[in-house]
Order: structure tokens, then C-alpha cells, then sequence
């Protein structure tokens, strides 16, 4: 059985004469040069807590005037004490995603993966590591490195990790 519909009012004095609350209103001053310095002493005042910028330690991105860029990067961090979160801070060390297919392979096999159906292979045939993309290579690396921390063999990871060079690793806006 339909219900028998209430023709509603027109106008809204129906509205807040029925509902018995009313918002907030704020106060509101409209123009006036007043209010636009208030706006200004107020972002004045938000970016007061903000400190300059600095220059970044990194090697710039483009080679300007005499400055010399290093002919190598400066060391990855150590990588005592063995936990899987030191071991990917060294693993993303200078954009690194991973290791490249054969290094990588190298690991898999070293760490026994075909016995253990809970490591996943690395995506190093051809037409997968084309069509991973760095991001999913990255966490690939990463599922890597906590399998081993589940099967305490973090160290034979971080020797493998300590031998590759920069060259051996694949890093960002690389293929």
C-alpha cells in the first residue's frame, strides 16, 4: 500500500520552522583593504614556522659552470644489524629497484628457490621483465628479502647484496 505523499512547501520557512537547530554562522566583513592585510599577516605567519630550503648534498641533476660531478656515488649504507627493513634501505640505495635478471637468478637459485614452493621466481625471462613494471620488480625484491627473513638466511642476502656493484642493479627510468 502506498503511503499518501505530503505536498511540501514552497519556500524554506517551512524548513526552520520545523527543524528546531540552526548552523553557526560565522561573522562575515566583505572587502576592504583591512581584510586583505589579515590574509597577508596570516600566510606571513604560517610560512614563518617553515625553515629555507637548503641545497641538496646530492650530486646535481645537470652539470653547471665548474661544478664537477663524482665520478662514483658515495657508498650504500652498512648493512648491520641484519634486519629485512636495513637490507631494503640498502636494496633502494641510490634508486635502486632490484638486481638485474642474471644477478638476480643467481640469488633464487642460491637461496634454493626451486625447493621452496613459498619463494615466488623472479620475474627475469625476457617477456616478464618487460612487462613488469620497476614499482612491481621493487616489491618482488622486497617479498625476496622478507622470505628470507622468515627463513633466517638474511646473511647469505646481504654478501650477495655486499658483492654487486652499482652496474649490476637496475634503478629508476631504467629497462
Amino acid at each position: 500500500m502506498a503511503r499518501p505523499s505530503r505536498p511540501r512547501p514552497a519556500t524554506d520557512d517551512w524548513k526552520t520552522a520545523q527543524w528546531p537547530y540552526t548552523m553557526p554562522r560565522p561573522e562575515v566583513r566583505e572587502g576592504g583593504e583591512s581584510l586583505w592585510e589579515l590574509w597577508h599577516e596570516a600566510a606571513r605567519s604560517f610560512d614563518h614556522g617553515f625553515a629555507a630550503t637548503q641545497p641538496s648534498q646530492a650530486a646535481p641533476l645537470a652539470a653547471s659552470g665548474n661544478a664537477a660531478i663524482p665520478a662514483q656515488p658515495p657508498a650504500p649504507p652498512p648493512l648491520h644489524p641484519l634486519k629485512p627493513e636495513v637490507l631494503m634501505v640498502a636494496a633502494r640505495y641510490n634508486n635502486r629497484v632490484c638486481p638485474r635478471p642474471a644477478h638476480w637468478e643467481r640469488l633464487y637459485e642460491h637461496l634454493g628457490g626451486a625447493r621452496h614452493p613459498d619463494l615466488r621466481p623472479p620475474p627475469v625471462q625476457p617477456w616478464q621483465w618487460t612487462s613488469v613494471s620497476p614499482l612491481l620488480k621493487r616489491l618482488h625484491f622486497r617479498e625476496h628479502i622478507e622470505w628470507a627473513a622468515r627463513h633466517r638466511r638474511l646473511k647469505p642476502v646481504a654478501l650477495f647484496m655486499g658483492e654487486l656493484g652499482e652496474p649490476d642493479w637496475l634503478h629508476m627510468g631504467e629497462s
